[in-house]
């Protein structure tokens, strides 16, 4: 049985690069053997768990060419280089469907897959309001829509969105959260009845 820490990278050659590039690395393992990896070299990303001051979620549902069909997703995307996460997550928020964030809170980052280099950062904002409309890019389009607080946990629980696993990570991670701003209570305590149903 491998010790840990004890791979070896031994090579590394690019496989394939457009929208998402693939590489293979070739390591050495603890026991001696050899084999090849295919690694994803993907630009971190965020999404936002965004609630109105309504208490309504925002979903952007549009068309994904993995499951060739239009999915119900929380707004989010790719962190920009030189970007921090939450300011990209606020910023696909606002492009995305059009609100602002009253407040904001940072619930961290998971890695997307044991063989991508990529971090998902997620971003848990309510007190949203309507700040004007979408600034979709050339390859976005779709329909922004709210669904009760419920729904939307029921949404997520059922796997029917590519942030689910994250979303509902950060939002027991906020609910657990003891030490918060005073501006942040209202919505953390929201968040613990709606996962308390």
């Amino acid at each position: 049985m491998d010790a840990p820490g004890t791979w070896t990278r031994l090579s590394q050659r690019e496989a394939y690069a457009h929208f998402i590039r693939v590489r293979v690395d070739t390591y050495r393992t603890g026991s001696g053997s050899v084999s090849e990896w295919d690694v994803l070299e993907q630009p971190d990303c965020v999404c936002v768990v965004a609630f109105t001051e309504r208490g309504t979620a925002l979903v952007f549902e549009q068309f994904r060419v993995g499951p060739e069909r239009r999915i119900a997703e929380i707004p989010g995307g790719i962190v920009d280089p030189g970007e921090e996460p939450v300011a990209a997550a606020l910023r696909e928020l606002r492009e995305e469907t059009g609100y602002a964030a009253g407040v904001h809170w940072y619930a961290g980052s998971e890695w997307t897959g044991a063989s991508s280099t990529r971090r998902k950062h997620v971003v848990i904002a309510g007190d949203c309001v309507r700040a004007g409309d979408p600034e979709w890019g050339d390859d976005e389009s779709g329909v922004v829509r709210e669904l009760s607080a419920a729904a939307m946990l029921d949404h997520l629980l059922a796997g029917e969105s590519t942030d689910s696993g994250a979303a509902v990570r950060a939002l027991v991670r906020f609910a657990r959260e003891a030490e918060i701003a005073p501006e942040l209570v209202g919505l953390r305590d929201a968040v613990r009845d709606l996962l308390a149903l």
